[in-house]
């Protein structure tokens, strides 16, 4: 029989590797957001980064895991660490499950050990509820040899949970075509990633690349595409700032290259942007580029942008489509997301007036309030876990 709460409020579980950045952020909201509307929540992850970010509450509990790989520390250690990291997790999951029978998982860092985990649960009797972010990865990080390994292990991910939540429709449909999960399949949207406007659009023309630096992003066509206009758009800086995506790390290399003779109009960040600098780069932007391609997801950055007063400059892929029917306004990008595409979209963003652009921006952040609201989403959840 499903633990309940003396006042008959839901129990559960939430555990997620993810301690920062946009992951780290979904985490601090969702446990919060599960603690505000009524839920007995109990937290197994690392210390969320910045701290600020760490939710609270009477009904809230924690289990601090512990984070990273070992940064520059002999590989014998970062060895050992990992491991005593991934071990933790098994223990941690039957205090949990000791707690509640219902347990949330959100994230994870590698597919064997999410599988073993999920078995684990099962095996303890534990009610299942996966929180789907990508239903197929954007690069294997498995030997190709071993590929079909990885796709087994990843339809074996899709079948343990008792409830599936997607972020998107089109992710749902996805989960249902490609990898046969249709029922018990659900569509919570992300939330938002709302951390205030940070001061008003400067009306400098800089457009922002931000992210996982993927190839389903589409920066080398951006690149591409700001060589093809620096001469007709003088106005018009970009600024590219995050991490190479670890399991396909040749795309940054290709990137790169193509950056040669660019430096006066391309900036880049490379690597894990902190939220503090973050911040700053959005107050230094007009708009957030984001030419996405073979994407069902929703796009934290598209939201962070909305709800940061900044323009969108976006295809219409995966979960940005259901932002623009909720009412977020972009310029559009063409599909398949072309140099020639992308330049055209960056013509049509230079030829808007600044006060254009603030408006937009400020129509973007008012659409998506009560859309992607965290007690909305919170309470859905709880909805979703109580139901027998």
């Amino acid at each position: 029989m499903r633990k309940r709460r003396p006042d008959g409020g839901v129990r559960l579980t939430l555990y997620s590797p993810a301690s920062r950045g946009g992951a780290g952020w979904y985490v601090a909201s969702l446990a919060q957001a599960l603690a505000d509307a009524g839920a007995d929540v109990h937290l197994i992850a690392p210390r969320l980064v910045p701290e600020e970010r760490e939710p609270a509450g009477a009904t809230l509990s924690r289990h601090v895991l512990i984070a990273g790989k070992g940064g520059l520390a002999p590989l014998p250690v970062k060895v050992a660490r990992t491991a005593w990291r991934i071990g933790s997790t098994f223990p941690a999951l039957f205090g949990g499950r000791r707690r509640s029978r219902e347990i949330l998982v959100t994230m994870f860092d590698w597919l064997p050990v999410l599988v073993a985990q999920m078995l684990w649960i099962r095996l303890l009797g534990g009610r299942l509820t996966f929180v789907v972010h990508d239903a197929t990865p954007h690069a294997y990080a498995l030997p190709r040899r071993l590929r079909r390994v990885e796709e087994a292990l990843l339809r074996l991910s899709y079948r343990l949970p008792h409830r599936i939540v997607s972020m998107t429709e089109t992710l749902r449909e996805e989960l249902a075509e490609v990898y046969g999960r249709s029922v018990r399949s659900t569509v919570i949207p992300l939330g938002a990633f709302d951390d205030g406007v940070p001061g008003e659009m400067p009306g400098n023309g800089t457009v922002l690349v931000f992210g996982m630096l993927r190839r389903n992003k589409r920066i080398l066509e951006s690149i591409d595409a700001m060589r093809l206009v620096t001469e007709e758009l003088p106005g018009v800086r970009m600024v590219i700032a995050g991490a190479p995506h670890a399991e396909d790390p040749g795309y940054w290399r290709e990137c790169e290259a193509a950056l040669a003779g660019l430096e006066d109009v391309i900036r880049t960040e490379i690597g894990f942007v902190p939220e503090e600098r973050l911040r700053e780069l959005l107050a230094e932007s007009d708009a957030m580029l984001l030419p996405y391609e073979d994407f069902n997801s929703q796009s934290a950055v598209a939201v962070l942008a909305a709800f940061s007063e900044r323009v969108v400059v976006a295809t219409e892929a995966g979960g940005i489509a259901e932002l623009v029917r909720a009412g977020m306004p972009t310029v559009p990008i063409a599909r398949p997301p072309t140099v020639a595409a992308i330049a055209d979209a960056l013509r049509a963003f230079a030829a808007l007036p600044v006060d254009e652009r603030r408006r937009m921006g400020r129509e973007a952040r008012a659409a998506l309030v009560d859309h992607l609201s965290w007690e909305r989403i919170g309470g859905a959840f709880v909805e979703l876990i109580a139901e027998r």
